[in-house]
């Protein structure tokens, strides 16, 4: 598997601090037309910056959620590059150092079978605000579910186009940042393959702000869930994990 098989996609809101670094250090790795920015209805030069660099945009008018303009630039690189093999998101905050890159490649080379792969985070380099949102959403879906990941809302991801394409025939309902871990059950009830890799905790001093509202996004994450709950596809593969294997 070779860099030529890749998309990379940047969502991004009102990035103009740290988008620049962040396309420089991309444009090492991938070529322009490689390189993607979901510009979530910005209103600074955020798109300005993207359009100077050469690489591609995709844009709403307006703000509407990072799930919003993820899951419609995925459909879009599968209509538009069906050719693509693989999307990478990184953030366009500073948070991912893109000499990860080459980990992901490295761990799809090893396994060939691998569906989507996941950056995992050190929680102990993570501000506890972050710390204790991330730490209730993974616990609980460990016990639940029955899988093995620990870093659910991390937007440094690979993902298989040809799972990308069963996840959106599924359908994907979420606006906002509970739409990764959407991604991820949907995934776990289709029995897709999920390798987690360890990956740099950043928190760059030029970051803005983290738009994460710890409480209002676990609640979010918690309807989320709750419509999980009420699937019988859901909860009979739950009930099967859990109790099934020990009879």
């Amino acid at each position: 598997m070779g860099k030529s098989d890749f998309f990379v996609l940047l969502p991004a809101f009102n990035e103009e601090n740290t988008l620049p670094k962040v396309i420089q250090q991309l444009l090492e790795i991938f070529s322009p037309d490689q390189i993607i920015l979901a510009d979530d209805g910005s209103t600074d030069n955020t798109s300005s910056i993207a359009r100077e660099s050469g690489i591609k945009i995709i844009r709403n008018r307006n703000n509407r959620g990072k799930g919003y303009i993820l899951r419609n630039s995925f459909a879009i690189i599968i209509d538009k590059f069906p050719d693509v093999k693989w999307v990478l998101t990184v953030d366009a905050d500073g948070q991912h150092d893109v000499r990860d890159i080459p980990r992901f490649i490295q761990t799809i080379n090893h396994n060939p079978r691998v569906d989507i792969i996941v950056g995992k985070r050190d929680y102990n380099q993570m501000p506890p605000i972050n710390w204790i949102s991330n730490k209730i959403t993974s616990s609980w879906s460990n016990f639940w579910l029955n899988w093995d990941l620990h870093d659910l809302q991390c937007g440094f991801r690979c993902y298989r186009t040809d799972t990308l394409r069963r996840i959106l025939e599924i359908g994907l309902t979420k606006n906002k940042f509970d739409l990764e871990t959407e991604i991820l059950i949907i995934s776990w009830i289709l029995n897709e393959r999920i390798i987690e890799i360890p990956i740099k905790t950043l928190y760059p001093n030029t970051r803005r702000k983290s738009r994460i509202q710890p409480v209002i996004d676990t609640f979010r994450w918690i309807l989320l869930v709750s419509k999980f709950a009420f699937s019988l596809q859901f909860t009979t593969k739950v009930w099967q994990r859990r109790y099934l294997h020990r009879l």
